[in-house]
């Protein structure tokens, strides 16, 4: 379990909460404070039972790769700068021998900048983890001592002896969740100083934004940093690597102006100008988005995320849209640009505001969707089997629009309708599973033992046996285990059975 900063924020307030009523308690007559005692210790054991994270343990194997990452680079800056002096004018002579060298030396240059970095960032990681060892350690005393006094026994004391022993305990008791409050804000601390140390450290570096990953390879600097925060961030799944064909698609110039951007952005916003990049937003447009995102709050871009759009905003605004507002959701979720749109209004697209409420402009997109897969043409304009507004979005529609160019689905990604196997259910479950930790929204279409009835849709997926769903029904995230999916026990809206679910091509 990591602690995202949502996470963390509530933990030290809830500690904090418990830490005044500590503070205030009166505790006559004894018996009764010794009961509340007990109850906000339990609450507080209950609270701070996951140790600050991320592990100093996993630190330190990300600092040891990226000094292998150092190692090795520095090899290759001396297998350039060998072969520059190997292919002299005697071997290759004219102005196609002179480029060559040239680039190499170039090369050779933006090379010799990485070791310094990785270093760097082996260097942060390695302080960072040395902090998380003492925070953990705060944290392991203080949880033990409250531990103790989960019960306490009284015996045949008299009234104004266990007072006197209640508020020795109360002592011990606030030192600890003052303590405990402590390793977590320290822990946070931590973090911040190493994220920025890293930043620091990898803006020497004069090569792609992004150093692709590779099985076994160290994940890129700004995965890294967004995995210190909320567990789904813009940089999920498949993101990082579709920003990479998306950056190496780009003409120079345009490869110039995405760098430029990103050096001007804090590490927040640089996630999500990647995000955008990978989406396929690029030119003015991408250039509007990063500048709205420049003048935005760490809130606001924390509230980027649509797995926070909930609520009155998110819910379908009839009772046959529950697949066009799944669809506008995945939309939302696979679109930087769009989801800024409906959540803030600003268009980068056009670079204009949309005075709409959210719930308005999501409440009609929704009824657009609706009217659109259900035509006798797709978004892409081929032909489909119209379908009758009153029954709702049929399933091989919904497929089309994922699919469809500046569709709700990934980019570039084809999505096909699988059927459940009532007696294999789990097999279904498992495809959803793999489909999202890839980075991509499911679609999932439920129902009673005779018919689908709903449409939900995946934008989660934890441990491979929990979905996180969106229900448009209520605007709300739901959970779905393994096991009710493979029995047929769900709770979505009323309904119990899976039917169908859209899944990315194999």
């Amino acid at each position: 379990m990591g602690f995202g900063e949502d996470l963390l924020d509530d933990t030290v307030t809830e500690l904090r909460s418990i830490l005044a009523d500590l503070q205030g308690i009166d505790l006559w007559p004894p018996w009764d404070a010794a009961e509340t005692i007990v109850r906000l210790v339990s609450r507080a054991v209950e609270i701070a039972s996951q140790p600050p994270e991320p592990d100093p343990s996993n630190l330190r194997d990300a600092a040891d790769e990226w000094r292998l990452i150092a190692t090795t680079t520095d090899r290759a800056h001396a297998s350039l700068e060998s072969l520059h002096d190997e292919i002299t004018t005697a071997i290759w002579e004219g102005d196609a021998g002179n480029g060559f060298r040239s680039s190499v030396t170039v090369l050779s240059d933006k090379v010799d900048t990485v070791p310094e970095a990785a270093r760097g960032v082996a260097t942060a990681l390695d302080t960072m983890a040395g902090s998380m060892d003492a925070a953990r350690k705060r944290h392991a005393d203080a949880f033990d001592g409250l531990r103790d006094h989960l019960s306490i026994s009284w015996d045949d004391a008299l009234p104004w002896e266990l007072v006197s022993k209640l508020s020795g305990i109360v002592g011990e008791v606030i030192d600890a969740v003052q303590d405990l409050i402590g390793a977590y804000e320290d822990a946070a601390e931590a973090a911040a100083t190493a994220r920025r140390a890293v930043v620091t450290a990898m803006d020497g570096i004069e090569l792609p934004d992004h150093l692709p990953s590779a099985p076994g390879a160290v994940p890129s600097t700004i995965d890294l940093v967004n995995q210190w925060s909320d567990d789904e961030g813009p940089l999920d799944g498949s993101t990082l690597s579709r920003y990479d064909d998306a950056l190496g698609a780009m003409s120079a110039d345009e490869r110039a102006e995405v760098r430029r951007l990103l050096e001007g952005s804090d590490p927040a916003a640089r996630a999500w100008i990647m995000a955008a990049v990978a989406s396929g937003l690029s030119g003015d447009a991408l250039t509007n988005y990063a500048h709205q995102l420049d003048q935005m709050s760490p809130s606001e871009l924390r509230d980027l995320d649509p797995s926070g759009f909930r609520g009155d905003q998110a819910t379908q605004p009839d009772q046959t849209t529950c697949g066009s507002s799944s669809l506008v959701m995945s939309r939302m979720e696979n679109d930087p640009a769009y989801a800024m749109w409906m959540q803030t209004g600003y268009d980068p697209l056009t670079g204009e505001t949309d005075p709409r409420t959210p719930e308005e402009r999501f409440a009609d997109e929704s009824q657009a969707m609706h009217v659109r897969t259900n035509l006798p043409v797709d978004r892409d304009h081929d032909l489909q089997f119209p379908w009758p507004p009153q029954a709702g979005t049929q399933p091989w529609a919904l497929a089309a629009e994922m699919s469809a160019d500046g569709g709700s689905g990934v980019p570039g990604t084809s999505y096909d309708v699988t059927v459940v196997d009532p007696d294999d259910r789990g097999r279904s479950f498992d495809a959803v599973v793999r489909a999202s930790e890839d980075g991509s929204t499911v679609p999932i279409y439920v129902g009673d033992d005779t018919r689908p009835g709903h449409v939900t849709l995946v934008t989660a997926s934890q441990g491979g046996d929990t979905l996180s769903v969106y229900d448009p029904s209520e605007g709300s995230t739901i959970t779905v285990s393994r096991d009710d999916w493979v029995n047929g026990t769900l709770d979505v809206a009323g309904w119990s059975e899976p039917w169908f679910v859209v899944v990315p091509e194999s």
